[in-house]
């Protein structure tokens, strides 16, 4: 039967339900940006073309604008004058100045057009330097337009955004629109019977039958938060006649009769799908390492926190850093196969390798799962669902002692915590690893990725233990949706609560996920300061959901620039 035939006789039907990302009534349409995003926009796509971009491939060859079309001088300046270049000091603060100056792709001076002309001259304006020379380059920023650093993303995953946008689901409100697009992709594309499908983005909760779905064809499309799977028959006849069981973290999902409708969680999927799927090659690694290094330039990034790569693609990226193919900066956090296990040993580090493009000092830990498909670990239990609290990806007992060997080790240790419960066990563990010495345990730069939700005294713990906060914006402005329903009332006073954690006096840094979400900054700067959709609604109202915990706008540019150097060891 052919892969398009398999596809139209889907059979839809499932009675069994588990633990879906809901977002009751369906998250409004993503808008398109109002007057004062677009010159946000500008404020972005300025900071990649005439700072910080550069021709993909030989790092030696020249900065540019236009991703190579126009080669930037060695030395030159960027002026507005409004004022509105935006300097961001590590010690704090922000700085508006007239001109900055760039010289062997490094910031060399701010200032005004005055002082650049004295010190520099204008080729532009035939304005000789000092030293008798003709003078730099100076290029003025059109009015309305501001320029900042480049932005870094502090928690993203590269490779799976390059392999998924070629098939994204996301937004889509039927099985059979999925259907449609999984159709579209395997004609286009020229897919070759035997060939592995793989897509991302579907939501259950955005059709009219809001249940985790069945599948007849050959493809493994990953949910939205990428915590559950959806495979086909084909796929479950390659994993064989082996007791399809639910796993410690991870859960089987079964229709009325008991059977596997195709639909992993969480650690089922490590236990049941990754062991038959093909390996990526590096060639489609390299395709995948293009599409997101171009889209990233394109919004204004320079650098980009990878948020774990197993063994064999930590040996990919370094081999793209050897041969200069790594147009932006890349920093990446080790993922072993089994994360009870340390498999640092066996690893090299690195610290700048490439031109300064690959750095991989961290490693990569799991806590739970999604608050969205109930896998996050609570301590009490789900509103929405008497009975459940979620579940850790591994054993309480065995986080101190994983935690303790990584530090001791000297990594950074940065761990996936979403609830309550992950949190707290992820705080007593770094807690134990610190022991007395809190200056040792700030300076180690111990990370929680994600830190949804905590009790207002951990919270206040893990800030004053030096724990990094490393948040999502995107993710308040997806979940607020559905997150009260969730959690309760109570329990959203310490959930995505950034401005609680930095007086706190705890540090952070931001970034989005993506692909769980998109990748542009200028949506994650915008959802934390507004905490609303882009249309300007939250379920508080037009002031943001949990309005108190917004971020300044000063707090949002900083933990987007600067702050991640802060979460650097």
């Amino acid at each position: 039967m052919s892969q398009r035939s398999q596809l139209r006789q889907r059979n839809t039907r499932h009675a069994g339900r588990y633990a879906p990302k809901d977002r009751p009534g369906a998250p409004p349409t993503r808008a398109k940006p109002n007057r004062s995003v677009h010159i946000a926009i500008s404020l972005i796509v300025l900071a990649a073309m005439l700072v910080f971009a550069q021709k993909q491939g030989n790092p030696q060859r020249p900065w540019s604008v236009d991703s190579g079309s126009r080669p930037l001088p060695k030395t030159y300046a960027v002026c507005s004058s409004e004022k509105r270049i935006y300097t961001v000091p590590p010690a704090g603060g922000l700085g508006a100045t007239e001109c900055v100056v760039v010289a062997d792709k490094r910031v060399k001076d701010v200032g005004s057009l005055a002082h650049v002309r004295r010190t520099y001259g204008d080729r532009s304006a035939k304005i000789k330097a000092p030293d008798g020379k003709t003078g730099i380059k100076v290029i003025q920023i059109p009015a309305g337009y501001s320029l900042t650093p480049g932005w870094t993303d502090s928690h993203a995953h590269p490779l799976h955004y390059g392999e998924f946008r070629s098939l994204s689901l996301v937004g889509s409100k039927s099985v059979q629109e999925i259907v449609d697009k999984v159709e579209e992709h395997v004609r286009t594309k020229g897919v070759k019977s035997g060939e592995w499908v793989t897509g991302m983005g579907w939501d259950q909760t955005l059709w009219d039958v809001k249940e985790f779905p069945t599948a007849d064809v050959p493809i493994v499309l990953s949910r939205i938060d990428v915590h559950a799977v959806w495979v086909s028959p084909a796929v479950l006849e390659q994993i064989g006649e082996i007791p399809l069981e639910d796993v410690d973290g991870g859960k089987v999902v079964r229709d009325a009769e008991g059977k596997p409708t195709g639909v992993f969680v969480d650690n089922a999927i490590r236990a049941y799908v990754t062991p038959v799927q093909p390996e990526k090659t590096d060639t489609e690694r390299e395709n995948f390492l293009r599409i997101v290094s171009d889209d990233a330039l394109r919004l204004g990034m320079t650098g980009i926190h990878d948020a774990g790569l197993l063994p064999v693609e930590v040996e990919f990226f370094r081999r793209m850093a050897d041969e200069g193919k790594l147009p932006l900066r890349y920093y990446t956090m080790l993922l072993c196969k089994n994360q009870t296990e340390y498999c640092g040993a066996n690893v090299e580090r690195a610290e700048g390798a490439g031109d300064g493009r690959w750095t991989l000092r961290s490693v990569k830990l799991y806590g739970d799962g999604a608050l969205g498909s109930r896998g996050a670990a609570l301590i009490e239990d789900y509103s929405d669902q008497p009975g459940w609290k979620g579940f850790l990806l591994t054993p309480e007992e065995s986080w101190a002692p994983t935690i303790k060997k990584w530090y001791d080790e000297g990594w950074q240790v940065n761990v996936h915590a979403i609830g309550d419960k992950a949190n707290r066990v992820v705080i007593d563990a770094m807690e134990a690893a610190i022991g007395d010495d809190p200056a040792k345990g700030r300076e180690s730069r111990l990370r929680i990725e994600h830190a949804q939700i905590m009790t207002p005294a951990d919270l206040e713990r893990a800030a004053k233990l030096g724990i990094i906060a490393s948040y999502q914006p995107t993710h308040a402005t997806s979940d607020m949706h559905y997150a009260e329903e969730r959690l309760g009332p109570e329990r959203l006073h310490g959930a995505y609560a950034w401005q609680s954690y930095l007086k706190a006096g705890g540090r952070t840094t931001l970034g989005s996920d993506f692909p769980v979400e998109e990748p542009s900054p200028l949506k994650g700067f915008f959802a934390a300061v507004a905490r609303t959709d882009e249309k300007g609604d939250s379920p508080h109202g037009p002031g943001g959901w949990v309005p108190e915990e917004k971020l300044s706008r000063e707090q949002a540019l900083r933990g987007f620039t600067a702050d991640r150097e802060l979460c650097r060891s």
